[in-house]
């Protein structure tokens, strides 16, 4: 299974932690609370299997996806979708207020179906 992934609004990240600084704006539910996760983004799992007709490379901004983008819906053009890797089971013992950070490694992307979904460069 491939890493989880999250639409961040890296606007919205600086603008809400400005405004409480105290607070995690970008870890644990707060990624997937655009209700963009990714879905059907199978990152780091080799080639998109079956027809090419089944798959088209455009994204709904009619670019590449290269990245991948996301947006909450009627408010903007979008930002990247990242893949993430979870805390090992070491660092929440380690730190009990460690719930739900993940570590960002990249944007992803679907250059060509033969490589499949991967962070882009």
């Amino acid at each position: 299974m491939g890493n989880p992934t999250a639409f961040v609004d890296d606007s919205e990240v600086a603008a809400r932690s400005a405004e409480v600084p105290d607070a995690a704006w970008d870890n644990g539910c707060n990624i997937a609370g655009s209700n963009a996760p990714g879905i059907g983004i199978n990152f780091d799992e080799g080639a998109v299997v079956g027809e090419p007709q089944q798959f088209t490379l455009e994204d709904q901004n009619g670019d590449a996806r290269t990245p991948q983008v996301s947006a909450q819906i009627g408010l903007e053009d979008g930002d990247a979708i990242r893949d993430a890797t979870n805390a090992t089971q070491a660092a929440k013992d380690a730190d009990p207020a460690d719930d739900g950070t993940v570590t960002f490694n990249g944007n992803v992307q679907l250059a060509t179906l033969a490589d499949g979904w991967e962070n882009s460069p």
